[in-house]
């Protein structure tokens, strides 16, 4: 009879521990939502948005910030900068 106690009383644990987990994990799934819910609305860049959307449903990227931060490099690709020794160069003759 003790046994189907221990039994019983280990399995109750067992079931708290997977439920709260389970728990804290949904919180984490709509707390993030709401973040790319509130990210998305500030966004004047509605093409962003949707390939950020298009990413997560794809499976590409594990957080939508990875795929944002994807998308806009994407779309807005740095600007080459000059060398910054030109400058140097055309100065460095003989004085005149």
């Amino acid at each position: 009879m003790e046994l189907i106690y221990i039994g019983v009383g280990i399995f109750m644990v067992w079931l708290v521990r997977t439920l709260h987990k389970i728990r804290v994990r949904d919180q984490e799934e709509a707390d993030k939502k709401i973040a790319f819910v509130k990210w998305s609305q500030e966004q004047h860049d509605q093409h962003i948005v949707s390939m950020v959307q298009n990413f997560m449903s794809e499976g590409r990227f594990k957080t939508w910030e990875e795929a944002a931060t994807y998308a806009e490099q994407t779309l807005n690709p740095p600007s080459p900068e000059p060398p910054s020794n030109s400058h140097a160069k055309d100065t460095g003759g003989t004085p005149s």
